[in-house]
């Protein structure tokens, strides 16, 4: 006899809270994350002054060349499940980046560049929240000497400096490949958001490296790691292939990988 009442007053509570649905908005931060068709690191920073920034950072190049797209809070518009930025980025050009939530600290990335509504690209990511200086910094401060100094003796050879993506616990991350012929290299992993410098690394010996051209098979040394690479060159230039974990015979973990001799870059402007 009462049950009427009572739904009555369950759906008035739900259009009530439907109402009372805020919009979502973009706090103060930086998100950091790789758009893999690009082959981009994407840095979204938002700043207190209400000037804000979109890096797009050339992976291929060992993340020294980037571009930086400003934009204010007039630029962003939210509703209760999503925030889209919209800037001119060259002549008419508009680029539309629309975030939504994911999880706590993370968005999922919608970024379509159109011209007279006529798309142009479009491409999507994960961005996630990272507390401390951004990855490439961290990369860089690191790295940047190494990279600069960078040389390949021989193209049809795989020895030198590669850097890429490596999918790393189904996620793409930002990955150096080191292949000497003559002294111990590495393949090192650095995560997105992660605020320690790096996520893992394992050593690679010279005598663990195959080469059958245009194959490339490797060992390393690390028991639950990337404990293999099968990589095939293309055109001298770049190597795709895997990266997968054996231990006592089990296959652990798989991922692709895609890495770019950086030293076909070091002439860019």
């Amino acid at each position: 006899m009462h049950l009427l009442p009572a739904l009555a007053g369950l759906l008035l509570g739900i259009s009530t809270l439907s109402l009372q649905a805020k919009p979502l908005s973009l706090s103060p931060g930086l998100w950091e994350g790789i758009s893999e068709d690009e082959m981009q690191y994407k840095l979204l920073q938002i700043n207190d002054s209400g000037e804000h920034f979109l890096y797009e950072i050339h992976i291929p190049s060992g993340l020294r060349y980037a571009k930086r797209s400003a934009f204010s809070d007039e630029d962003i518009s939210c509703k209760e499940n999503r925030c889209t930025i919209s800037t001119i980025i060259e002549e008419d050009v508009t680029r539309s980046l629309t975030l939504s939530p994911y999880l706590d600290t993370s968005f999922t990335a919608l970024e379509s560049n159109y011209n007279d509504n006529k798309g142009l690209l479009s491409t999507s990511y994960r961005l996630i929240k990272q507390e401390s200086s951004s990855t490439p910094r961290k990369f860089l401060e690191k790295y940047g000497t190494l990279l600069n100094n960078a040389e390949r003796a021989n193209d049809e050879t795989p020895y030198g400096l590669w850097v890429g993506i490596l999918h790393y616990l189904d996620k793409p991350e930002l990955a150096l490949l080191q292949l000497y012929e003559d002294r111990q290299g590495s393949l090192t992993v650095f995560r997105k958001g992660e605020t320690s410098e790096l996520a893992v690394s394992t050593q690679i010996s010279p005598e663990n490296i195959s080469l059958q051209h245009p194959i490339v098979e490797i060992t390393t040394s690390h028991t639950t790691f990337a404990t293999h690479l099968f990589l095939m060159s293309e055109g001298n230039s770049v190597l795709k292939g895997y990266a997968y974990a054996v231990h006592k015979g089990v296959t652990l973990d798989a991922g692709e990988i895609r890495l770019f001799d950086i030293t076909k870059y070091l002439s860019l402007n």
